[in-house]
């Protein structure tokens, strides 16, 4: 199928002005927020003594958890959710617009705002650039943040409102948020952990807080893939059934 660059650029501005909506914007802004207060909070309980990098391995893994799984799959439901509210989604499906260029610009403006979040965050969080493989970092966020969105999609396609895309996500933040978030305290939550995305991601920066260098494992690759191509396959079959493909 080919890909119009012009219809492409037109559905990408649409979703990039609808990032500025004050319930979407609100999200990644929390994320920074609750990072700079847990910064502080184990500053005030260590007597402003330097944070150990365990500690920071948990700001790091807390705040890329939240910004992927949070951003990644509330803004591109909410988003979906609103285009049906409003009626725009149909009439764009209907139009010369096709499923690729709408989903691509769908998914492209809330990705780039993850990713940027996910930068932001290291010096945040109180970890050095020098101690990260950045181009590491930025790949298994990148693969990490498009399943999130990819999820999004997939619940938007089902929320009849707004609000109903915030109540459809709330399992999927509980699991992929909190189950990476206790993998290092709870030893039987930590092999559930192993095999999520954001697990990966968990590994990923417990590992540059402690000074170690972190490698990509055949497991993380398969994780960070299938969960992916599994979530895209869902999407697809959602988005045909639910009559939105044009014949």
């Amino acid at each position: 199928m080919k890909i119009c660059t012009r219809k492409l650029m037109t559905v990408t501005e649409m979703k990039t002005k609808a990032l500025f909506d004050k319930n979407v914007i609100l999200i990644p802004v929390m994320v920074l927020g609750i990072t700079v207060i847990m910064k502080l909070v184990y500053s005030a309980m260590l007597d402003g003594k330097e944070i150990p990098p365990m500690l920071l391995g948990v700001i790091l893994n807390l705040g890329l958890t939240m910004n992927i799984t949070m951003t990644g799959t509330v803004v591109t439901s909410t988003l979906l959710a609103q285009e049906k509210e409003k009626h725009t989604l149909r009439t764009l499906m209907t139009s010369s617009v096709s499923g690729v260029e709408f989903f691509l610009g769908s998914m492209i403006p809330p990705l780039a705002e993850i990713m940027l979040v996910n930068i932001i965050l290291i010096p945040l969080s109180g970890i050095s650039f020098a101690a990260i493989n950045l181009g590491m970092y930025v790949l298994a966020t990148l693969l990490a943040s498009l399943t999130s969105c990819i999820l999004g999609m997939l619940v938007g396609i089902f929320a009849r409102s707004q609000m109903s895309a915030g109540t459809l996500t709330t399992p999927l933040i509980l699991v992929f948020m909190l189950v990476p978030t206790f993998a290092s305290i709870v030893p039987s939550i930590q092999k559930v952990s192993r095999f999520l995305y954001t697990g990966v991601i968990a590994e990923m920066a417990s590992a540059y807080a402690s000074g170690k260098t972190f490698h990509m494992s055949a497991l993380h690759m398969i994780v960070l893939a299938g969960e992916i191509l599994l979530a895209f396959l869902l999407f697809l079959l959602c988005y045909k059934k639910n009559g939105y493909e044009k014949e």
